[in-house]
């Protein structure tokens, strides 16, 4: 009986310590979440942070450099861009601002800009453009990001294979032709040839989940070299304010600039 007794006990302390051990079914297995792919990890990753309002950075070897801050509830956005052409010998530095659907922008070309008509008089003032003047591709969706083509959606979306790396590095190949981020142009794109369809990228997630930097390996295009792409996110969520110019420091812009953003 005696040993009976402690064979009993002994099972039930084993039980007990098994149900403290396991959080698990009716049936004593374990319940472990599913682990989710490189792929969906990025997909959440965006998630996380549509709507929100971010701050970025740009940088193509020495063809662009930029950064800029965007609130999608505005929306509004502000953006600095310098567009370095070598071959022309053109150094092009933009600044744009959308405000209540209104936007300005200002354009220095160096020394070119005295000489090009329609910008002599124009000085340091902001140009205001009728945004019906004007489509969503071309130069005008470089100089005026959207969640849509700034976004680390724009990118995502075109993802060919990923690999998790480590908890907040993700690897892997995407495809441009399905992603077309507005930085990059369809005849741009279209110049990388079969190398376009299938990029090197580094994706850095911060400690939300989100996208902190992205950095594509891009192939040579025409005069531009192999050189990454990078883009850095930071300060989702914070305040952004972005305010009209004063009256006195805007002018209409002229014609030409519309040409230019086409």
């Amino acid at each position: 009986m005696t040993r009976r007794l402690a064979l009993t006990g002994i099972a039930v302390l084993a039980s007990l310590t098994l149900a403290t051990g396991c959080q698990g079914t009716p049936g004593g297995s374990a319940t472990t979440p599913p682990t989710k792919t490189a792929t969906e990890l990025l997909n959440d990753a965006v998630t996380k942070a549509n709507g929100q309002s971010f701050k970025y950075g740009l940088v193509y070897g020495d063809a662009l450099k930029g950064d800029g801050a965007l609130d999608p509830a505005g929306p509004s956005s502000q953006s600095s861009v310098t567009l370095t052409v070598p071959s022309a010998g053109v150094t092009a530095k933009v600044d744009a601002l959308i405000v209540g659907g209104d936007i300005y922008l200002k354009l220095d070309l160096g020394a070119l800009t005295a000489a090009i008509p329609g910008l002599q008089n124009v000085g340091d003032k902001w140009m205001h453009v009728d945004k019906s003047k004007i489509g969503n591709s071309g130069l005008a969706a470089r100089l005026t990001p959207s969640q849509d083509s700034i976004g680390a959606g724009s990118f995502v979306k075109g993802v060919v294979s990923a690999e998790k790396v480590s908890d907040t590095e993700i690897k892997g190949t995407l495809d441009l032709t399905k992603s077309a981020p507005g930085l990059l142009q369809p005849d741009q794109i279209s110049a990388f040839g079969e190398a376009g369809k299938k990029v090197p990228f580094t994706a850095t997630l911060d400690a939300q989940g989100r996208v902190a930097k992205l950095v594509l390996d891009m192939p040579k295009a025409g005069d531009l070299p192999a050189q990454p792409l990078t883009t850095t996110y930071t300060d989702y969520g914070s305040t952004v304010t972005i305010t009209k110019p004063e009256a006195a420091k805007v002018v209409e812009a002229p014609d030409l600039i519309y040409t230019f953003l086409q």
